[in-house]
């Protein structure tokens, strides 16, 4: 048990950065991870405020409906749908394929002990978005709802069993998916395919739920209930313990979150090596065919590397392309069903006009949530040195991983271009404006990227989550590119819609000017002395 809690010490410590504050290699790396702390504290703490006001919102309708527990049931399900999500993406890296398995096992520690400290470092992982979405709901019920004295007895132990099985199914559904497709020539495609189908069914399956609530929270019934019930069994058990007070529903809920959790550990444990070898398997093409060799120029040769580096790496594949394909989906969609229809299922009034009227401010949006440049820099790793030895120039370096952003956002800019062009019937020079404003911006969120990870680096990360997902890089990146692209829909002006986007992308031709100047001078100085 000792080992086990320390080994679980080591791995919170590494994978939230603490130990970089603790003890630091150097001020500045001490100062760094301090700050990222903090961006990660305010990050939550306004994640947590906008839950709780959101709660609040709720339980007005509800509480006149006499059904506010409702409210907690709706985060349950969110917050175990995030969960089995986040183990779906993370269990190849974290459970399985680790980087440091072989080292742990070297050392005179129990197997089981390592797997079941990894398994509670995922666990941990889950609880984290659980707390920050159930927690909120827990305040904002009790300041409106008479409750008993028990009921806050049931409702925080059973805060800490919510996440348990969805780790485990998302942990199961990852395993599977790694499996199927470790026996295909293109596992990486073959993969990030399967996890983008169930990413978007998962969407799809939020949506509907969504649907059934947006049109007016006064019509939420005992069906809607009976509806996640039939989803997610559990959360009937969790039903009658916040409605009720069951002792036996708690009783219940606390047995299968720990016998479930020990079937699942003593399964991984008994056939570890096994699942983990298959995993990690590699199909080796023996074919070799005789062909000319094509000689490319330094900086083409450059991108085909990082382009083949991007889609080796599912995980990084899906953070960023994910809210393209849900955009050309979305229009889509909107084309075959018309904006009209869009007015209708979402009940909310000239929606479709007001897509059309800020079509590129929605367009930059979603180019700065699937900018690739923000963790390419870390992605190199401790093999950075490579990359600085190769007879290339930091401008070629940093144009082709600013190539590779391009490569994902213009096809997307145009697709979606064309989609809104259609839907809306808009004029020759609209769409050369819906091309010319994210066009712009997509060359300022790369460059933007590139700059913040370089200010943040991180090469230390031993699985690939870090540096994409939950690097101070991407955080940055992210907040620059949603304040410069949302700030101006909040910004009224008295002039043509046309004039006005059209100003907006000489402003952004300007910053990015600056930018750029910025990048391949003090970047280049950055960049050599990382």
């Amino acid at each position: 048990m000792k080992k086990l809690l320390k080994l679980t010490k080591i791995n919170l410590l590494t994978f939230f950065d603490i130990h970089k504050v603790i003890n630091p290699v150097s001020k500045k790396e001490k100062k760094k991870a301090i700050w990222m702390l903090l961006l990660y504290i305010l990050s939550f703490g306004l994640l947590a405020f906008t839950f709780f006001s959101a709660s609040r919102f709720m339980l007005s309708g509800l509480i006149l409906m006499e059904i506010p527990h409702i409210l907690l049931v709706l985060f349950m399900a969110a917050s175990s749908i995030l969960s089995v999500m986040s183990s779906v993406s993370k269990v190849n890296k974290t459970i399985f394929n680790s980087d440091d398995y072989n080292i742990l096992l070297s050392l005179p520690i129990k197997k089981s002990t390592i797997i079941s400290s990894k398994i509670i470092l995922l666990y941990i992982s889950n609880l984290v978005f659980t707390l920050l979405l159930m927690f909120p709901a827990y305040l904002a019920y009790i300041l409106k709802v008479d409750v008993a004295l028990s009921f806050h007895f049931y409702y925080l132990i059973t805060l800490f069993l919510i996440p348990v099985v969805p780790t485990v199914i998302g942990s199961i559904i990852g395993s599977l998916l790694s499996s199927i497709t470790s026996r295909f020539k293109y596992k990486n495609f073959v993969n990030v395919f399967l996890n983008l189908v169930l990413f978007l069914g998962v969407y799809a399956l939020s949506y509907r739920v969504q649907s059934l609530t947006t049109i007016d929270l006064a019509n939420l019934s005992d069906s809607f209930v009976s509806k996640i019930n039939n989803i997610y069994p559990l959360s009937k058990m969790y039903l009658n313990i916040i409605q009720n007070e069951s002792l036996y529903n708690f009783i219940l809920f606390v047995l299968i979150s720990i016998i479930i959790y020990e079937l699942f550990k003593y399964s991984l444990v008994k056939y570890f090596d096994n699942i983990n070898s298959k995993l990690s398997a590699v199909t080796i093409v023996n074919e070799y065919k005789d062909s000319d060799v094509k000689q490319n120029s330094k900086l083409i040769s450059l991108y085909k590397k990082e382009l083949k580096r991007y889609f080796t790496s599912p995980l990084y594949v899906l953070n960023t392309a994910l809210g393209c394909v849900i955009l050309i989906i979305a229009l889509i969609v909107l084309a075959i069903y018309g904006s009209e229809s869009l007015d209708a299922l979402l009940d909310i009034p000239n929606l479709s006009n007001y897509l059309i009227l800020y079509g590129p401010l929605v367009f930059c949006a979603f180019c700065a949530l699937s900018c690739t440049t923000n963790s390419s820099i870390s992605l190199e790793g401790k093999n950075i040195w490579i990359l600085k030895s190769l007879p290339v120039t930091v401008k070629e370096i940093f144009l082709s991983k600013i190539m590779v952003n391009l490569t994902i956002l213009y096809p997307t800019i145009l697709i979606g271009s064309i989609l809104i062009t259609y839907i809306a019937n808009l004029t020759f020079i609209n769409f050369l404006l819906l091309l010319f404003v994210p066009g712009i911006f997509s060359l300022f969120i790369s460059g933007t990227g590139i700059l913040t990870n370089l200010y943040f680096p991180d090469f230390e990360w031993k699985n690939e989550v870090k540096p994409i997902k939950q690097s101070i890089s991407v955080v940055v990146s992210l907040a620059i590119g949603f304040a410069l692209s949302l700030i101006p829909i909040f910004i009224k002006l008295n002039i043509n819609n046309m004039l006005y986007s059209f100003i907006y992308g000489l402003f952004l031709i300007l910053i990015t000017y600056i930018l750029y100047k910025i990048l391949f001078t003090k970047g280049k100085k950055l960049f050599k002395s990382l």
